[in-house]
């Protein structure tokens, strides 16, 4: 039997790009012609992809780090490097992805195929032929790649079902379920919760049908974290009514429906207004007369609520219940098409892309007369310079120039003939800049 997941945390990285390229032009006679280095490829991008044939988020407990490919280095003769493979990250539909540390939802997952990008591979670097100008012809520098965006997103699952079955334990709603439809949930006959929430599809004659949902049994203080019932109260927030099933021969029925309602309001506004379906069960347990107060009972409790009583064991009743079902399903999406309860429709989602995230950011730590700068732009410049031209070193300082790194060494008090080191490289600050 499949582990029901429906929370964990995951890790992404899109590829970064490649980086550019200085070369020449190296004809017969033309041994340094011009420029002709290429531009690095574009990094993979990383998406999310809902598909329907899972149910659980179980994969992602055994893999929670996922990383597409970059892009390649330009090449000579002008050829660009490839760009990276984009990464499909396949997830069951109804999964929300949330950006852990900003706390956003960034990705709701609400049909089969709706495919979301959440990192943007990073742009190739341009080779010394794209940044050639008129005024400088023959650019002895490139640029590097752009860094791919790494991100660590929770994924939280919803099972999208038209009609939720609430209850205590042991008020028969596993049994309910597997009378209505093809389901197969663990049935007992002593009070138990069951441990993850069950499908199933109700097929009608016309070949029509609607999804229910059997939400493990609530017990009081569900909505505080007691018991297992809260963990799965998510799960009924995109149905459109609920099934509030009550065992008609409790000791104490009307604690029952109280404690039940208490919980969802408890879990939120949504739930506590979502319409409910009042169904008193194992009738073939109880006499006429407790079959009529209990009805009344929950009349009362309850004006504004259909109540039905069936026998889940015996099948009694269902077809009412089916019939019922069907008939408030089809009133309430002509009032609501079904997209108003597919999710939320979320911002966009900037934090993906790669060109809006900083990658000027940089550190300098300074021990005695060594000043280190740690920052990724700072460093992939100074892997993309060729430390033997004057001309590179000119445009690397020009970019560290910009990028505030001279003035952030002056504000560290750097002197002249003091060490810069970069990359694992080493300059002298006063000489090489």
């Amino acid at each position: 039997m499949t582990q029901f997941i429906d929370e964990t945390e995951i890790v992404v990285r899109s590829g970064d790009g490649g980086n550019g390229m200085v070369a020449w032009r190296r004809e017969k006679y033309e041994p340094l012609g011009g420029p002709a280095g290429g531009n690095g490829g574009k990094g993979g991008d990383i998406y999310l992809k809902a598909v329907g044939d899972k149910s659980t988020l179980l994969d992602f407990r055994y893999k929670t780090e996922y990383e597409a490919e970059p892009g390649a280095k330009g090449g000579p003769k002008n050829r660009h490097g490839r760009g990276g493979n984009d990464l499909i990250i396949e997830v069951p539909v109804g999964t929300i992805a949330y950006d852990v540390e900003t706390g956003n939802a960034i990705a709701d997952l609400t049909h089969d195929g709706l495919t979301i990008m959440v990192a943007q591979g990073g742009k190739g670097g341009r080779g010394n032929t794209s940044l050639a100008t008129q005024q400088r012809r023959a650019p002895h520098f490139c640029e590097p790649g752009l860094r791919g965006v790494e991100r660590r997103l929770k994924l939280e699952l919803k099972l999208l079902a038209d009609v939720g079955i609430v209850g205590l334990p042991n008020a028969g709603k596993s049994t309910l379920l597997s009378v209505l439809t093809a389901a197969k949930p663990k049935i007992a006959d002593y009070p138990f919760t069951t441990l993850s929430p069950q499908l199933g599809v109700v097929k009608m004659a016309d070949g029509q049908g609607f999804v229910m949902a059997d939400i493990p049994g609530l017990i009081e203080g569900a909505s505080q974290g007691l018991g297992l019932g809260h963990k799965f109260l998510k799960h009924i927030e995109r149905t459109r009514f609920l099934i509030h099933l009550v065992d008609i021969s409790s000791e104490n029925l009307q604690h029952d429906i109280e404690t039940i309602d208490k919980e969802l309001a408890g879990y939120g506004t949504k739930l506590k207004t979502l319409p409910q379906i009042m169904v008193l069960n194992k009738i073939d347990l109880v006499d006429d007369d407790a079959t009529t107060n209990a009805i009344n009972l929950v009349k009362k409790m309850k004006p504004d609520s259909p109540v039905l009583t069936i026998s889940g064991a015996i099948s009694e009743g269902t077809r009412e219940l089916i019939n019922l079902v069907t008939e408030k399903l089809a009133k309430s999406r002509e009032e609501e098409p079904d997209e108003l309860f597919e999710g939320d429709v979320l911002p966009p989602d900037e934090d993906a892309y790669a060109e809006t995230r900083s990658n000027s950011y940089f550190e300098i730590h300074r021990k005695k007369n060594v000043f280190t700068i740690e920052g990724d732009r700072a460093e992939r410049l100074v892997e993309v310079t060729n430390m033997r031209d004057t001309e590179s070193l000119q445009h690397l300082y020009r970019a560290f120039r910009s990028m505030g790194v001279i003035d952030a060494l002056i504000a560290e008090g750097i002197q002249s003939g003091q060490t810069i080191k970069i990359a694992g490289v080493e300059f002298t600050y006063g000489e090489d800049w």
